[in-house]
């Protein structure tokens, strides 16, 4: 890896883990890293969301447009969500079977290195390293950061870069951005939306995204199986703190029971926390050998990605999770137990 000096956040070398705005470069740094490099590397964090993937594909295009080699990798032996195969070119190469020795490598939409997988390998062994994130916390891993925290979406950060490169936006590009953002912003609905999303959207429908189109593919296009799934998941809603709080939970043989992957239970949280008076909604996934997933939603004040990073994970205010290394009823218990004594909650 290389040796120069890191232009990480000032507070994110003091502190190890904080806002990741102070210090961040500029649109020009960045493509600036980029230009030197002639293989490139980038990835996101394992169990992708849309906007790990769109940001990870548009910064392809672009990066190949410049004439760059570049590899998409997934940290996790496991395929892409399957809910996204519509976007075109939808490739991507494992890190576990990634030997090459990058000159630089992008990570996107991650703060932390272990949320890299297996790819966090290249972290040291790249010429050179580029976080480009909008998550409210960051650790120092990487030799260079380009953050802003009140960015409704990293994609929101690639098409800044896309828009000040030499180059002319693409479709491709414009659609990856534009699933990214949507996605990440609840279809412009979650507190994360603003005034840059809706322009940035706009920008990507006058290149010819179809919004309508997206959503439907995104939103409108689930298998009568993930319906099975989600009257199963209603069916063993609880709810806690005066009804504030619903949970309910999903075990490993119900995907298979139902024919189904992980990447199909994206949405669940979501639909969890429409629920009238609910202000936290929670989704326990057991995982088996792999311990549980917890996803966590809120729609008012409570930040449940505060409440995530304390136990080991990150998100978002209003979208958060963590793994808990522990059977599904010690999970459950854990999570209430630590909202009792959280005096932002209480």
């Amino acid at each position: 890896m290389s040796t120069q000096q890191s232009d990480a956040p000032a507070d994110c070398e003091a502190e190890g883990k904080t806002n990741a705005n102070n210090g961040s470069l500029s649109v020009s740094d960045v493509l600036a890293i980029m230009e030197p490099a002639q293989t490139v590397a980038i990835s996101g964090h394992v169990n992708p969301d849309g906007d790990a993937l769109g940001s990870a594909l548009a910064l392809r295009d672009l990066l190949e447009a410049m004439g760059k080699e570049v590899t998409v990798l997934l940290g996790q032996d496991s395929p892409p969500p399957a809910l996204y195969e519509f976007l075109p070119n939808y490739h991507f190469v494992q890190a576990s079977e990634y030997d090459e020795t990058p000159d630089l490598y992008i990570v996107v939409d991650a703060s932390t290195a272990k949320r890299l997988g297996t790819a966090e390998k290249l972290i040291e062994r790249a010429g050179d390293t580029l976080v480009i994130d909008h998550h409210a916390r960051c650790e120092s891993f990487a030799q260079h950061y380009y953050s802003n925290t009140t960015a409704p979406a990293t994609a929101t950060l690639i098409w800044e870069i896309i828009k000040a490169s030499a180059l002319e936006p693409t479709l491709n590009m414009a659609t990856y951005c534009y699933v990214a953002i949507m996605t990440d912003t609840g279809r412009f609905a979650f507190r994360n939306t603003d005034r840059s999303a809706f322009i940035d959207a706009t920008e990507m429908v006058d290149i010819g995204v179809n919004p309508a189109e997206i959503s439907k593919l995104v939103y409108e296009n689930k298998t009568v199986q993930i319906m099975r799934l989600e009257a199963l998941i209603i069916d063993r809603l609880q709810f806690a703190f005066d009804n504030r709080v619903v949970y309910t939970y999903l075990l490993l043989d119900d995907l298979t029971m139902l024919g189904l992957k992980r990447d199909d239970t994206e949405q669940i949280p979501t639909i969890l926390r429409s629920i009238k008076g609910v202000e936290v909604a929670i989704l326990f996934r057991d995982e088996g050998g792999e311990g549980v997933r917890v996803n966590l939603r809120s729609r008012g004040n409570y930040s449940v990605g505060n409440f995530a990073y304390a136990l080991g994970g990150g998100g978002h205010a209003g979208a958060a999770g963590l793994t808990l290394a522990l059977p599904l009823e010690e999970s459950i218990s854990t999570i209430l137990d630590n909202l009792v004594k959280d005096p932002d909650f209480c």
